[in-house]
């Protein structure tokens, strides 16, 4: 909790931002001009968007598909967002958003899987459990 009221700062400069009239205001324009200094992101999710983007084509790049497990231990992160991604996608307003639509078509450029093979996943791991354990005897 002890970041909860910087948090709440952030967020409303973040607002401040956006906000037209703000960005004449002398004190404002310094005050954002040293917030940008030291580092700070005025849009988070473009960034971790980014991030995430590059992370899923790392994962394409070493095993061939965008087909990131559901429960994947190397990166959790990544985990969370493709699922989320997928959830976004059946979304219809989302769908409909421009910033959206260009996302999800940076998604299927790289052969995105919306519904997730789960399926093929599950039968990938037990092909790995057989060959390990010379059965396909999984406990629950």
């Amino acid at each position: 909790e002890k970041n909860k009221k910087l948090g709440t700062w952030v967020s409303t400069m973040r607002k401040h931002h956006k906000n037209n009239d703000m960005k004449q205001d002398p004190v404002w324009k310094k005050r954002f001009a040293q917030l940008e200094a030291v580092g700070f992101e005025w849009e988070v999710f473009v960034s971790s968007w980014q991030e995430r983007l590059n992370e899923l084509l790392e994962y394409k790049q070493a095993n061939g598909h965008c087909q990131v497990p559901v429960v994947y231990e190397k990166n959790k992160t990544l985990e969370k967002w493709v699922n989320l991604m997928r959830r976004y996608y059946k979304d219809r307003k989302r769908k409909q958003h421009p910033v959206w639509k260009e996302r999800f078509a940076q998604l299927e450029a790289l052969g995105f899987d919306w519904e997730g093979n789960t399926w093929q996943q599950r039968f990938e791991e037990l092909c790995e459990y057989k060959e390990a354990n010379g059965h396909c005897r999984v406990p629950k």
